[in-house]
């Protein structure tokens, strides 16, 4: 039996998210194969073993034992399964220190991890390889007073679940919006505002050896797929968006592209933009370490394709 350390919480703004997708993993992972050791990290950085299955208020428990030898803990596993959302967890840190004492883990390598999760960076990569992206400059003290054509949407260049985006129809809404952004990340980004859907793409990978999963779609009413929509309000979604060959065509190919030019390894999800109006496709984001819950796109598009979420953690362990 392999003994797998999970890692979650963390310091980022999507510490909540992180523990919802601990407790997935937690119930769903075969207790047969795998001996699952949970460490949880604190909004204030402390590394704690946790033995209990109430994931959501772990950090409640004044008996938590603390970890004091982190490296040590971590090289003792066979695989850690890294489940830490957004800053420290995401952007390819603690995957530097996995790979600095050469450590199995499950997902993308750190250099990879670090340029998904910048949307600058991803941006300027995309481009480069003829990728099509919106319109987007980086924000910053000297030039949100230039003259702008509105709406625009604001978000933090480096976090996710949609945690401090705002679409803004004037000046005094840019500049709220830019410094609700700053609260989040040091860099923040404008883009055109396009009213389109929203597409994603489940991806599981093992070396060279890569699967794809159905074309999901976002069916919300808002003006975009917010925190709210994602984990409040249970905004409607399918795994099966009703589109045209020829799109879908369009979609894989740039799906294909991406997992290349971008060195996608374990799981990820890509995300589009489709302006209808004017038969319009846009890479949009890669999300290296997916929202892993009950209704997030990740799990649920591989349980469409016929992998169910003991198997799917099974695979991405297998394939570390």
């Amino acid at each position: 039996m392999k003994k797998v350390i999970l890692l979650f919480g963390g310091e980022s703004s999507e510490h909540e998210i992180s523990c919802q997708s601990a407790k997935f993993i937690y119930d769903y992972i075969d207790v047969n194969k795998y001996d699952l050791i949970p460490i949880g990290i604190s909004k204030n950085g402390n590394w704690y073993y946790y033995e209990d299955s109430d994931f959501v208020n772990w950090d409640k428990d004044i008996q938590l034992k603390k970890v004091n030898n982190i490296v040590e803990e971590l090289k003792s596993s066979d695989i850690v399964f890294n489940i830490i959302h957004g800053k420290y967890g995401e952007d390819g840190r603690i995957q530097s220190l996995l790979e600095l004492f050469k450590i199995p883990y499950v997902g993308c390598d750190s250099k990879t991890s670090m340029v998904c999760m910048d949307k600058e960076y991803t941006k300027i990569f995309a481009k480069n390889y003829n990728i099509p992206i919106i319109n987007y400059e980086v924000l910053n003290d000297k030039n949100i007073r230039k003259r702008r054509e509105y709406p625009l949407i604001v978000k933090p260049a480096n976090g996710g679940s949609s945690i401090g985006i705002n679409v803004v129809n004037n000046k005094k809404e840019l500049n709220q919006a830019y410094n609700e952004a700053l609260k989040y990340d040091g860099k923040v980004i404008v883009e055109d505002y396009i009213m389109a859907r929203e597409f994603e793409v489940a991806i599981l990978t093992n070396g060279n050896t890569y699967y794809m999963s159905d074309i999901g779609e976002i069916l919300t009413n808002s003006k975009f797929y917010d925190y709210s929509d994602k984990y409040i309000n249970s905004i409607k979604t399918t795994t099966n968006a009703n589109i045209s060959k020829k799109l879908k065509k369009k979609i894989y190919n740039l799906v294909d592209k991406l997992i290349q030019i971008f060195n996608i390894e374990g799981m990820s999800r890509i995300d589009f933009l489709y302006d209808e109006k004017y038969d319009l496709l846009y890479f949009n984001e890669i999300n290296t370490l997916p929202g892993f819950t009950a209704i997030s796109m990740y799990p649920k598009l591989m349980k469409e394709a016929k992998i169910d979420y003991r198997k799917l953690i099974s695979k991405l362990l297998e394939n570390c």
